[in-house]
Order: structure tokens, then sequence, then C-alpha cells
């Protein structure tokens, strides 16, 4: 009898309340946002033609007269043959100029004091050709600077002028009214030049004006703002017949919402300096957000009537939940009612557990996750001393698992909304073209406000600045 009285015991039922104290919720100081460094690239070329044509034009004719025998007995004239011919390569720009050379000569000869003075002269005309080449490059302060070096194109033999039984070489008397002339043609080329590159003065202009930040949405009254603070230029390249050269604006490019942003134009031009290794990537700092009320219901649509099972009869289910901020964590609160069984005898836990967690942005999926989650100092407490089972077991995991707010559609708009004002309103000035593309987003950085989760992150791409007229 005492045994079948055994098995008819009822089992034993408690239930523990777990009266747990809500952390305070405040978000710790946002850190500092640390701007990447872009660079907009500004093309410049002009066409060596253009330079060909003005420079045949202002230089022709007569080059050099002189008729004085007296003094050297040797007279000199120089004219422009053909049209001057250019060519650009790499760097530099090589011309050569066709001339036509006159050259008159003169024989004196006297044998005694007293005797006559018996006197010839001669006179050859030929053709030759003078070569020079000027390599460009740009100063500090915008300008072109030219380095010029010539030669002569004499062939195997000089020409001389015969004058009786004399030899008179011709070389030394043209060449130093050649150089002469290759100095004004370099003068004539460094201003042409520089009247048709005169790049400051468009420089100038799209340094200010891109520091006028740019709407790029309505709705949520989003600005691009772009802060210039260095300029870059690329050695001049030569190549399909026009001189380029690549200009890059080193910049700050940032988003910003809920209003246009506070800026104040910088009009002072930086010294320019020349660097071969100009990049072509722009970072334009996001920012997408999820509020804690959204996070909560998130969280609740995630986890609310949810059951979760453990090894033998174990198991927890969620009744409510929530998130708020605290210091640089987040703190997940799961209103639970759980139970475990050993034996006859089964332990009740009903109340609120609060996890914290560190939020992360996962690249992969374009949300909001969370890691290192565990639980509260006063819930692990209470949780070991009253419902050791489940402070134990994998619970903590699968509320990691399982925390996932989505961003990607969020920042896949901003991205669109960039693109969409660069393809439509990149003018920002009437003679100023802002152009680009937007590619990968980066994460960068992720920090709890007092009303949301913040990501930020950077939108990788290019943009070009193109300046009518240059």
């Amino acid at each position: 009898m005492l045994i079948g009285a055994a098995f008819s015991l009822p089992a034993c039922k408690s239930t523990t309340s777990l009266n747990t104290a809500a952390p305070v919720s405040q978000a710790a100081p946002a850190p500092a946002f640390e701007r990447k460094l872009s660079t907009i690239n500004v093309p410049v070329s002009f066409k060596v033609a253009t330079l060909q044509s003005k420079l045949n034009q202002e230089f022709k004719g007569l080059l050099y007269n002189d008729e004085n025998l007296n003094d050297d007995n040797v007279a000199v004239k120089v004219w422009k043959k053909g049209d001057v011919g250019i060519r650009a390569e790499n760097n530099k720009i090589y011309f050569t100029i066709p001339l036509h050379i006159w050259v008159k000569g003169q024989y004196k000869w006297k044998a005694c004091d007293i005797c006559p003075t018996l006197e010839k002269s001669e006179s050859t005309e030929f053709d030759f050709t003078a070569k020079s080449e000027t390599a460009l490059a740009f100063t500090e302060d915008y300008k072109i600077k030219t380095t010029t070096v010539g030669d002569f194109a004499w062939g195997d033999t000089k020409p001389v002028i015969e004058l009786g039984p004399m030899k008179i070489g011709l070389a030394r008397f043209v060449e130093p009214a050649l150089r002469s002339q290759l100095g004004e043609i370099t003068k004539m080329l460094d201003q042409e030049i520089q009247a048709r590159v005169n790049i400051k003065q468009y420089i100038q202009q799209a340094w200010v004006q891109v520091q006028q930040p740019i709407k790029i949405d309505d709705t949520y009254d989003a600005w691009l703002k772009i802060t210039p603070t260095a300029i870059r230029v690329s050695p001049l390249v030569a190549r399909n017949g026009e001189i380029s050269m690549r200009i890059g604006m080193n910049s700050f490019i940032e988003t910003f919402t809920n209003g246009k942003p506070v800026f104040k134009a910088n009009p002072t031009l930086p010294k320019l300096v020349t660097d071969s290794r100009i990049p072509d990537d722009v970072q334009i700092g996001l920012s997408g957000e999820i509020s804690y009320d959204y996070a909560t219901k998130l969280l609740k649509d995630q986890f609310a009537g949810k059951t979760f099972k453990f090894e033998g009869s174990d198991e927890v289910t969620i009744k409510d939940a929530a998130i708020t901020p605290s210091g640089d964590k987040l703190i997940v609160m799961l209103d639970v009612d759980g139970k475990t069984k050993a034996g006859f005898i089964t332990k009740k836990i009903k109340g609120k557990v609060f996890l914290q967690a560190v939020p992360y942005y996962d690249a992969e999926t374009g949300s909001i996750k969370v890691r290192d989650v565990d639980y509260n100092l006063e819930t692990r407490d209470k949780l070991l001393s009253s419902a050791s089972w489940l402070a134990k077991n994998k619970f903590r995991t699968m509320i990691q698992d399982q925390i996932n707010f989505p961003l990607k559609s969020q920042l896949e708009d901003t991205k669109k909304q960039i693109q969409k004002a660069l393809n439509e309103q990149g003018r920002v000035h009437e003679s100023v073209m802002l152009r680009g593309k937007v590619t990968d987003i980066v994460p960068d950085n992720i920090y709890l406000t007092p009303t949301a989760i913040k990501a930020i992150v950077n939108a990788k791409g290019n943009l070009t600045i193109s300046i009518d007229k240059l």
C-alpha cells in the first residue's frame, strides 16, 4: 500500500518571480566622427592644334634682320619659311621651325698701309630647320612654367661662304640670331599656353562653388556637403593630339539630414602641389539609424510569443521585449515565462531579464546586429540563485543570433538619392558641374544616441568637376 501511495503523490511546483530592476537608460557621448578624405577630379585638356594655329598666326615673316657688315663683315636675315610644327609627348612640347636664311659676307684685303683696299662680298641663301623642346609644369600659384632647350638641324656639313681665298663658317653668325628667336618663340609659347590654360580662375570658381551644400532629398531634407582642403595637379600628359592633366581637389564629403548644414565658404585657394599619384576615389559619409522605438517593435516581432526549448524539459517563452541604450551598449529587456522539471518538481520563473550587447554593422546583410550578449550583473545574480538553468544554457547565444535590425534599404535609398542628385542636380554653378558615381558601401562606425542606434558608413565612388571653358 505504501508503494501505491508513493506513485499517486502530486507533482510539486514552485514559481519564482524575477523582480529585476531595469538598468539606467543613458547613451554614452557620441564619439568624434573621423571624416575620410576624398579626391574630386577636375579634368583639364587643351588641343595642340589650337596652340599651333595661334603660334603660326603670331610668328611669321621676317624674324631677324642684320644688314650691318661693318661690325663683323656678315649680314644675316632669317624668315619663317613654313608653319611651325608642334608635337606633344608626355609632358613636353616639341616644335620645329622651318627657316629661310640669307647671309652676305664681305672680304677686305690691304697689302700695305698705302696700298688700296681690295673688297669683295658674296651672299648665299639656304633653308634650315630649328628644333626645340619645352617641358611644361605648374607653379604653386597655378601658372605654367616652361623649360626650353633648342637645337639646330645643320646636317653633316655646316654652311660656309667663300670670299676669295677665305671660307667663312656661317653657323657662328647664324646661331646667336636663331637662339634669340627661339627665346622669343618660347616666350610666345609660354604666353599662349598660359592664356589657354589659365586654370586659376576656373579652379577658384569651382573651389568656392562646391562648398555650397547640394540638396539630395526633400523627404528627409537631406544635403550633401563638400569641404575642400587642398589641390593637387598631375604632371601634364600628351595623347591623341591633346595635352591633359588631372587636378585633384582633396575634400571631406558628408551627408546631413533635417536641414541645410551651416557652412561658410572659404575663398582662399591653397598652394598648388604637383603629385603624380592623384587618387580618383571618394568616400561620402552616410548615416543610417534605427530608433529605439522601432528597434523595440522589431524585437517584439522577432521574439514575442516565441518559446525556446533546451536540453531536457527546460523551456522559456518570451512575452514582451524592449531595447534601450546604456553607455555604449544596448540593453535588451525580455519579459519571460520559463520552467524546468527535475523528477516530480517543476520550477517556474516569471519576470524580466536584462541582457547587454555590443551593436555592430554587418556589411554582408546590411543590418545592425549584436555580439557579446550577456546578462547584466543583477539579472545574472538572480538567475544563479533561482534559475541557474537559464543562466547556464544557450539562451544568450540564441538571442544574439536572432537580433537583427535591417538598415540595407535605408542606406541604399540614401545612396540612390545621392546618385540621383549627381545625375540631375549636379550643376552647382552655371559653369561648374559635379558628376559622379556611388558604388560600394563600407562600414565605418556605430554609436548610440539618446533616441536611436546610429550607423556610420562610407559610400565609395568617384566625383568629377567639369568646368565650362576649361
